[in-house]
């Protein structure tokens, strides 16, 4: 299969990746740098003007992940885990594990990025000036790091979703509003905002300036963020009309479980085709073992299956992890998506007294959905 993201590896346990489209921002950059680096130092060498833009893009994306690293270990130690950190075609993208819960770690968060790209944007025009009587494409390709690093920090404090100004405007209008709602609805106004005046001026500069590609480059990132802006709209929106459900509202109470010698055949036979379920517990009672699922039987011939016990191929107790009954959903959905088992254990007070399904799940968030306000 063919793979869209590229793992580089992980620092303080946050997955730092590459998506595809990275590849096409850098070539962009450095046909781009390498040009304009031989129309203004015609004296460069070829290879000099090509190794400049080289080390100038490479450290530009290296600027990126500092920046989200800086949004990372700010939301990290305000006890809001991260799970990884994307570059892609607009830049960067932490995937912060859950939203924040008040005004001040969303503003913590929000600013901690743009103040990265201010201090490497100062350390970098520094190294310019020091670098300048010396090595020349050195300071240049200082300089042009230490600016458009500046340019990132200004840009990405304008007020508006996705942009961390707009958290940063969110924060401000939830901490003296005391509503979530109203600092969202704020920010995902301002992404709006920011988005359809960047279309007009990307109109401008491709029909009125005949730019035609920086027009349509400028009109693909007002496409980003207005996407953006309303996808983060409507996942606040998704949260809210979550919040108050729990695993005790969702679980199947009915555990059923099946016996740990039972074979396979006859767990088919008796247990999955009559109810329509992919999964079953394993165990006795509330004493339960583990759980069974048909992707646990696949390595089993068919043959096999009358004379080989589910507790040979299930998946014990130990391997999935379950939820307490007062867990949220959002919890829930993320510890499927994390771990990969469509079935959770629900318990209460280390005893299991229900489970959850992922299709079941979705049916029943489906109906609480449709009968709330």
């Amino acid at each position: 299969m063919f793979k869209t993201v590229m793992v580089l590896g992980h620092f303080r346990g946050i997955r730092l990746e590459v998506h595809i489209s990275w590849l096409v921002i850098f070539a962009l950059l450095m046909v781009t740098l390498s040009s304009t680096l031989i129309r203004h130092y015609p004296e460069w060498a070829l290879p000099t003007a090509i190794l400049t833009a080289l080390f100038t893009a490479l450290a530009f994306f290296g600027s990126i992940l500092a920046h989200e690293l800086g949004h990372s270990l700010v939301a990290i130690r305000r006890g809001i885990p991260v799970k990884a950190i994307t570059l892609f075609i607009f830049g960067g993208m932490a995937q912060l594990g859950k939203d924040s819960e008040n005004p001040e770690d969303e503003f913590h968060i929000a600013i901690a990025g743009p103040l990265v790209s201010l201090a490497l944007a100062a350390i970098f025009l520094m190294l310019s000036f020091l670098f300048s009587p010396f090595l020349e494409p050195v300071s240049v390709a200082f300089g042009w790091l230490g600016v458009i690093n500046l340019v990132v920090a200004v840009f990405n404090m304008i007020p508006g979703f996705p942009l961390d100004g707009g958290r940063v405007f969110r924060a401000a209008i939830w901490r003296f509003t005391g509503d979530a709602r109203k600092g969202i609805r704020a920010a995902v106004m301002g992404g709006r905002v920011v988005a359809y005046s960047l279309f007009a001026l990307g109109l401008f500069n491709g029909l009125y300036l005949g730019n035609l590609l920086g027009g349509l480059w400028i009109i693909l990132i007002a496409w980003f963020l207005l996407t953006m802006a309303d996808m983060h709209g409507r996942q606040f929106d998704l949260r809210m009309r979550l919040s108050g459900i729990r695993a005790r509202d969702l679980a199947e109470r009915q555990l059923r479980p099946v016996d740990p010698e039972l074979s396979i055949r006859d767990w088919i036979d008796h247990f999955l085709l009559p109810r329509a379920e992919r999964a079953s517990l394993v165990g006795r009672e509330q004493d339960i073992h583990g759980l069974i699922t048909l992707n646990d039987i696949r390595h089993i011939a068919p043959g096999d299956w009358a004379h080989t016990p589910v507790s040979q191929v299930m998946t014990g107790k130990d391997m999935f992890k379950s939820v307490e009954i007062d867990t949220g959903v959002e919890d829930i959905l993320a510890l499927m998506s994390e771990t990969g088992f469509n079935q959770v254990p629900v318990t209460e007070a280390d005893r299991v007294i229900g489970w959850i399904d992922r299709n079941r799940l979705l049916r029943a968030l489906e109906l609480q959905l449709a009968t709330r306000p």
